[in-house]
This record gives C-alpha cells, structure tokens and sequence, in this order.
C-alpha cells in the first residue's frame, strides 16, 4: 500500500511515498519542492506523480501536513498555508481529482500524530517521569511559530489541536517582563510565540542589544532572518549569541510548565520543532528544567512529568502518513 506523505510550509514542501512496515515506515521518493514556485499545491503534486514509478501507483490516500490552520465544514476539511497566497485547499476536491481519500491536518498535530510512530532513537528523554498510558501527551513545537496539541491515549491516540502559543506571554523575572513591555511597544501584544518562536529569537536579541549595543548581534540583526544568524553564532560558541540561545531556553522552559500545568500530561510531554533539536545541549542544562519546575508549589508535580526531546528528522511526514493510514483503517480499507 502507498500513501503520499506531505510537509507542506510557506517555504518549502516535503512529498513522499509513505509505505507501513512491520518495523515502521519506509518513504520513498522524497523530493523537497520551494513551495512559492507554484501556484497552488496541485500542480506541484502532479509533478511528484509524474516521476513515481507506475507500480507504486495508485495511491491508497493522502495525507497532508499543513503549516495553516485546517478547518471542517460542510463535510470536508478545508486548509490554508500561511505565508502563501494558494488557493484554500479543500479535502474532498483534492480527493477527487487525485483519485484517493485525502486527509488534512495542521502541522503541529501532524507531530502529534505521529508519537505512536517514533522509535525509541527517535526522541531524548530530558526529564524521566513516572508516565501514564491513559493520560494525555502534550506537544509543543518552536519554529517559525508556536504550536500546541495534546494526543490522547491508545488506542485512538486521538489528537486535540491547540492555539496556545497565542495566549500571552507569562513573564517569570524583571527581565522577562521588561522584554515584554519592550515587544507590546512593537506589535501591540506580547504573546508566547512573539518571543518562543524563529522571530522570538531576533527580538531577544534586539531587546539585548538595545540594552547593551554589540556588533556581533548588530550584524545578525541585520539578516534577513535574524533567528538562524544568531543561531549560527551561537553554534560557533560566540558569546553574545550564546546569551540570546540562554534566555530563549529559560523561557522555553517556564512557557511549557505554564502549559504543562494546564494540561496535566501525565503520558509526557513532547518537545518538538525545527528549534530545539539543534540545541540539545541547550535543553539538557539545568537552567531549562529549573524553568520548567520552579512553579510553587506545583514543582513535585512537574518533577514527575516524562520531557521528551523529539529528534526524528521528518516529524510531520511520518505523522501526515500516519494520519492517512488512520483514517483508510476507520474506512476499512488498508491491505
């Protein structure tokens, strides 16, 4: 059976053919497409197929991954890609023409959808807890922005999509507050993912750098993305930067306690995202777990909570085929 896997971002697109195995799953014909060279995402699919070989085909579903918001209405799913003009995208439609059931889902609740997928090397544990298989999983994931779910447990593993990373930014110290006050000034509000996010990452270095001016974060800053130039600073072990990389995991740490505590996951919580993986390091110090329990007089409760680090390569891919395959076997159609 194959299933066409996609990651679908503003930037750039992921397809795959997806095919179950009795020790996991197997992709095949990964091609990386630039997401804007295209009108819309059914021409670019075309173009995929046409290079499958024919006994591969025909598909058995699709699943896509999507960085936008997914919605159902009137029977269907329908998405949007932000940061792309493409037309709404409408589950049934895509299905018809490509001549096999579609299914649609955010790109965080991808990740979420594939947990039940991930091998043991798949992940790093950071906190080991005492875990609940009937409680809840909680996923959070930092990169271009701040996403949230939580996944219920077996054997559905049903998957809750979440706007979290909206909600406002809970300020923990001084310092975190005057960062606050100095991204309200900005852009009106300061939420979460204004500040745990790739942007996130150039506005505490230009909050930094307003305090205290340095031509190292003056020339990242400069970048068009200025998140991945510090990022690259920090990598090299250059100080300032390295700052920037210190309070960002801080704060990572305190925003998933508040959300932990929110949710109560007792089946663990997931760290997920293009950010965190590169600075493993980073979130195995003890400043990102202080962070993360120092929630009087809830710390115990934190302390027993199972962090997990995800580090498999293509998240949302394995979970847009999971989530295919999901939904043929609720139809009763997988072979």
């Amino acid at each position: 059976m194959s299933i066409l896997a996609a990651d679908v971002g503003g930037t750039k697109t992921l397809l795959a053919l997806a095919r179950p195995a009795a020790d996991g799953w197997r992709f095949e014909h990964r091609t990386r497409f630039a997401s804007g060279d295209y009108p819309a995402l059914e021409p670019m699919i075309e173009r995929w197929l046409a290079a499958v070989p024919p006994e591969r085909l025909p598909l058995a579903g699709i699943g896509l991954a999507l960085a936008g918001p997914v919605r159902a209405e009137g029977g269907s799913s329908h998405a949007t890609v932000t940061n792309l003009t493409w037309p709404r995208i409408d589950a049934l439609e895509l299905s018809r023409r490509l001549g096999a059931p579609v299914t649609l889902l955010n790109d965080l609740s991808a990740i979420g959808a594939c947990l039940p997928a991930l091998a043991p090397g798949d992940s790093v544990i950071l906190q080991q807890g005492q875990e609940d298989p009937s409680g809840l999983r909680l996923v959070v994931g930092a990169g271009t922005g701040l996403g949230t779910c939580l996944v219920g447990p077996a054997p559905r593993h049903r998957v809750f999509p979440g706007e979290g990373g909206h909600a406002d930014f809970a300020p923990s110290d001084d310092w975190e507050a005057a960062l606050a006050e100095w991204i309200r000034t900005r852009l009106g509000r300061c939420s979460r993912e204004h500040v745990l996010s790739g942007p996130g990452i150039g506005r505490i270095a230009g909050f930094l750098h307003e305090r205290s001016p340095n031509p190292v974060l003056a020339e990242a800053l400069s970048r068009h993305d200025s998140g991945a130039a510090i990022g690259a600073l920090a990598e090299r072990g250059e100080p300032e930067a390295l700052r920037v990389v210190e309070r960002f995991v801080r704060i990572y740490g305190s925003e998933l306690g508040n959300l932990a505590l929110a949710a109560l996951p007792a089946g663990g919580v997931y760290i997920a995202g293009g950010i965190a993986p590169r600075w493993l390091g980073q979130f195995h110090a003890p400043a990102f777990l202080d962070a993360f329990r120092n929630k009087p007089p809830m710390q115990g409760l934190l302390s027993g909570l199972t962090l997990r680090l995800i580090t498999h390569p293509e998240p949302g891919l394995l979970g847009a085929a999971v989530a295919a395959y999901r939904n043929l076997e609720s139809a009763g159609e997988p072979e």
